[in-house]
């Protein structure tokens, strides 16, 4: 396996010279890498195949769909559309204490809080 390493290195070290890489997509900009450590070896790949095929796994869809009912349910107009939100929105929320995830995102913003403070002049610290 030494030989063909140092073989393919050589071409590529050649191609470079050449100029073959000058011109490709992307030339110059940073690559943009993804951080899986925490994801098994064995397991990366089928991760990235899913993640470029736009699936995301449960816990994100359930943190995606919450946030949306959040914004439906401090824009709904009427009583039955709230508690209609509402309901499903409980019901995410239990899903997500199930499975071990906080639902600490959806309770409090307290960034959103400091910047609106910040803005009217509330928070001067």
């Amino acid at each position: 396996m030494l030989f063909l390493d140092s073989l393919v290195e050589r071409q590529l070290q050649e191609a470079q010279q050449q100029g073959k890489f000058d011109n490709l997509p992307g030339a110059g900009k940073p690559l943009l890498l993804d951080d899986d450590r925490q994801v098994p070896e064995d397991l990366r790949m089928s991760y990235r195949i899913l993640k470029m095929s736009g699936f995301l796994p449960e816990a994100l869809q359930l943190r995606q769909e919450a946030l949306t009912l959040q914004t439906l349910l401090v824009n709904a107009t009427n009583a039955e559309e709230r508690s209609t939100y509402h309901a499903h929105l409980a019901l995410i929320k239990l899903k997500l204490s199930q499975a071990g995830l906080s639902t600490q995102f959806l309770e409090d913003d307290v960034y959103g809080e400091d910047v609106k403070g910040k803005l009217l002049g509330k928070n001067e610290n």
